[in-house]
């Protein structure tokens, strides 16, 4: 079954990863998969703070940018987050030229990414903490 995972789920402190695990997400099928199984996460852990990693994908098809917006839109739903890492440069040029990269935030690699995305993640609740005092 682990075998035909398209993600890979593994949680780094507060950060949910989804490492994209195979080469190109093409076909209707496995864009299929690949939503079904990212929604699938995030509805089974609501406030998931997810960072997909695509390091290994070489390609996606344009069907694969509509399950990213709905995976998108299902985290901040659930009181979460989506950001993504690892594109290579034929990749982002698809997310410049649909003006994606203006809605994701988009990390260079992992690495930047967990440690970014937490540090966001600790000013919001920072934020969060001091306007809770403030109406107090």
């Amino acid at each position: 079954m682990d075998e035909e995972r398209l993600v890979k789920f593994k949680q780094v402190g507060a950060i949910t990863v989804g490492k994209v695990r195979a080469g190109s997400v093409l076909d209707a099928m496995n864009v299929t998969q690949f939503g079904e199984q990212a929604m699938g996460y995030v509805k089974r852990h609501p406030r998931t703070h997810l960072l997909l990693d695509f390091h290994r994908v070489d390609y996606l098809s344009s069907a694969v940018l509509t399950e990213l917006l709905k995976i998108d839109h299902a985290c901040t739903e659930a009181g979460g987050t989506l950001r993504l890492c690892s594109l290579n440069k034929d990749i982002r040029k698809v997310f410049e030229i649909t003006n994606l990269d203006k809605h994701f935030v988009i990390y260079k690699d992992l690495e930047e990414g967990v440690k970014r995305h937490q540090r966001s993640i600790d000013v919001q609740a920072q934020e969060q903490a001091w306007l809770k005092k403030k109406k107090v």
